[in-house]
């Protein structure tokens, strides 16, 4: 027969009753964890803290609706044991994600809105969970990374200052005068409204190669207008010198034919 006859109805409407009260109960005390987190720390922090904080509460509830229905303790613990140390077997990735998690939860490298770099893939930080941090992609894929490997990997924030170096590589022939570029190109930078003036924009010398004198346009801007930015800087340069007469070498291949 089944194990619920034997038992009074008190005590099913008891253990019931324990299970919805402690969900709700467990979802109220956890939201206030979270609002509380969320005032000193990162909202990811607190996101971390509130699901953390319902599992245990919950789980408390449904430990005394169990106990209410006649289940032993030690029959209870015994067997959460063993399924514990079965799953820590079946599941050493899952656990590495996990503390990888904690990891990044008290070392907070980013937060949940910052545009992160891992190993090139480049995404706003959507969500961070015990094991795994989601970002989106700027074509709008939603990309999982294991916080293992998170923790392992180099990390670039590309939103932890406010503002962001703009830096455009153009090449030119050889036989350009090169002070009058630079000065062009400077001229172009200063004249663009989301440039900073501190740092002052430069240009430099990036690179010699076989068929054009490679020069680096640095300009600073706010973090938030550095596409926008590079797409004015770019298109103006392209104007600028078609009305300088400044052409853009191509690259030259030469062919040894034996």
């Amino acid at each position: 027969m089944n194990v619920l006859n034997y038992l009074p109805l008190l005590n099913i409407l008891y253990a019931l009753g324990s299970v919805i009260v402690g969900y709700y109960i467990a979802k109220k005390v956890s939201s206030l964890a979270e609002h509380a987190v969320n005032k000193r720390f990162s909202p990811h922090q607190a996101m971390l803290t509130q699901r953390l904080m319902f599992h245990i509460l919950f789980a408390l509830f449904l430990i005394n609706a169990a106990l209410e229905l006649g289940f032993n303790l030690k029959i209870l613990l015994g067997t959460a044991g063993i399924l514990t140390v079965a799953i820590g077997f079946a599941s050493q990735t899952a656990a590495s994600n996990l503390i990888s998690g904690l990891f990044l939860l008290f070392e907070h490298p980013f937060r949940i809105g910052d545009t992160i770099d891992v190993k090139g893939i480049i995404g706003t930080v959507v969500s961070i969970d015990l094991l795994s941090t989601k970002l989106r992609s700027s074509d709008g894929k939603l990309v999982r990374i294991p916080n293992e490997t998170m923790i392992k990997s180099e990390i670039k924030n590309l939103s932890y200052f406010p503002t962001r170096c703009a830096e455009i590589v153009i090449g030119v022939a050889y036989s350009c005068n090169i002070t009058f570029i630079k000065s062009i190109l400077l001229d172009i930078a200063k004249q663009c409204e989301n440039v900073l003036a501190d740092p002052e924009p430069k240009v430099i010398i990036n690179n010699f190669t076989s068929s054009a004198v490679e020069l680096k346009l640095q300009a600073w801007v706010k973090n938030d207008l550095l596409g926008t930015t590079k797409d004015y800087l770019q298109e103006a340069i392209k104007t600028r010198f078609d009305q300088e007469g400044i052409e853009i070498p191509l690259p030259q291949w030469m062919i040894h034919q034996n």
